[in-house]
């Protein structure tokens, strides 16, 4: 009869026995799930293992016994496994960090985001388990919020390392719009810095058509007056000659002029004077209509205007020859707009339009160099609104009144009472510009080429016995019907 000893060496190795042959099912039962492989950048090495003559045997990644798993930022993942665990080795600790709770459990922590692999060896050095991790940010959260105000929209958010990928359709771009900044305040910086990229499709119309107006008045009074006296007189032995000279230098106005000459005798010889005034008045009107298409988000620009050279620098070249550079700078009419549909009949416009022209107010010399550098007399407009499909806005305001006064005269004898009237000049001179800017957008679709029309269109060019006799450019062509044989509307409409 078998000694207690024997039975309890016997028992233990019946145990022992059977914990290897259910590690050998567990194990079998394992390696028989699919496995859920995983985008590796390593798809090109070999599958195999490669030994050599020498016993050394070298494993590429993703044999053995393989998981591929994704695990959200800042969040863990528990492994358990058959058998006791003697090495965990992480190939990136700053991506996931492996915290051993027991022979057979281990936490895996997702720290940053990016991919790595983790490998389990036993107490023989065995490989137990190779999962290869991709860490990222989890958008359960956003794909709620997303979902809650954008019911409409069929959206899908993707999350690729640190960055977001938006795709789907939305029914406007406010829509489009509103899930960006919801991604933007969701994102935040825990994970560090990441992008959004936006490939969300629009579904609605966002083409815009903006009809712009530009009208300027720009009204400038002008009036002069001055005295020309020249007088010449005897005192005592002495000749004594007075000129003052400040009339108004202009050949239009009025001018009228007077003399005396003491032929009798006396200390007074000669007395001459003249009278000029000038009074002028304009009126500048400038009107511009340019109409411009854009899609939503992006810039047109127009100009209706031109360039003048402005000298940049003087250089000497490598040969001793001098140089200049010059820059051109425009003016004119220029419009720029970003549209962005915000919904369907719904437009949000940045609108900038200048109207600026060339003077010589604010002009100086460069020294003989390049001549006179003009400057520009800018009016500018910048702004940010939103308008229906079909509305306008009127930006106006822009008022400038500029009023000079000044008198030039003999020191003295123009402050003398009523008589100083004779001895001094007075310029005046008042300018009143006003500008008006009326923008309408609307959200147009393109046509067929048949239905668009140019002012080529119909233009006939005169022949030569209309050009001689009747002074024609063109052809004019006439009707012989009556409007007792018309039964419809007829005439010419005129807006």
């Amino acid at each position: 009869m078998p000694t207690p000893e024997i039975r309890r060496r016997a028992a233990a190795a019946i145990r022992k026995q059977a914990g290897q042959w259910a590690a050998f099912v567990l194990t079998a039962l394992l390696m028989g799930l699919p496995a859920q492989a995983g985008e590796r950048s390593y798809s090109a090495l070999a599958a195999i293992q490669t030994a050599s003559t020498d016993g050394v045997l070298i494993q590429s990644p993703g044999e053995g016994l393989n998981r591929s798993i994704v695990l959200p930022y800042s969040k863990s993942t528990v492994v358990e496994l058959p058998a006791n665990v003697m090495d965990v080795i992480v190939s990136n600790p700053a991506i996931v960090e492996a915290v051993v709770h027991t022979s057979r459990r281990t936490v895996l922590i997702g720290k940053a985001a990016g991919q790595t692999n983790v490998y389990f060896y036993g107490h023989d050095g065995q490989e137990l388990l190779n999962i290869d991790i991709r860490v990222e940010r989890d958008i359960n959260g956003l794909t709620e919020l997303v979902r809650r105000h954008a019911p409409l929209a069929e959206i899908e958010v993707q999350s690729i390392n640190n960055n977001l990928m938006l795709t789907g359709r939305v029914p406007n771009a406010e829509t489009a719009l509103k899930v960006e900044r919801i991604a933007k305040m969701w994102q935040g910086t825990d994970a560090g810095e990441g992008e959004i990229v936006n490939l969300l499709s629009v579904e609605g119309k966002d083409q815009v058509m903006l009809k712009v107006r530009i009208v300027e008045m720009q009204r400038s009074v002008v009036k002069q007056m001055g005295f020309n006296l020249s007088a010449i007189g005897q005192l005592g032995e002495s000749t004594v000659s007075l000129i003052n000279n400040l009339g108004v230098n202009s050949g239009a106005g009025l001018t009228a002029s007077g003399a005396f000459t003491n032929t009798g005798g006396g200390d007074l010889r000669s007395l001459s004077g003249a009278l000029t005034a000038l009074e002028r008045v304009g009126l500048i009107r400038t009107l511009a209509e340019p109409t411009l298409v854009a899609i939503s988000g992006e810039t047109a620009t127009f100009l209706a205007g031109g360039e003048f050279p402005v000298l940049g620098g003087v250089f000497t070249d490598q040969n001793g020859q001098l140089q200049r550079s010059f820059e051109f700078k425009s003016f004119g009419v220029s419009l720029g707009f970003t549209p962005v549909v915000l919904s369907e009949g719904l437009i949000s416009l940045n609108i900038s339009t200048e109207v600026s022209e060339p003077t010589t107010e604010n002009s100086f010399e460069t020294g003989g160099e390049g001549g006179d550098i003009l400057g520009l007399r800018v009016r500018r407009a910048d702004t940010v609104v939103e308008l229906p499909a079909g509305g306008s806005l009127v930006i106006a305001g822009m008022i400038r009144e500029e009023a000079r006064n000044a008198y030039d005269g003999t020191p003295g004898l123009k402050d003398v009472p009523g008589l100083g009237a004779l001895f001094r000049n007075r310029d005046s001179q008042t300018v009143q510009t006003e500008l008006v800017v009326i923008v309408t957008p609307y959200l147009v679709d393109p046509t067929h080429p048949d239905k668009l029309q140019t002012p080529l269109e119909g233009f006939v060019p005169a022949n030569d016995r209309d050009q001689l006799l009747l002074g024609r450019l063109n052809t004019v062509y006439g009707d012989r019907a009556t409007p007792d044989t018309l039964s419809g509307p007829f005439g010419h409409v005129v807006d």
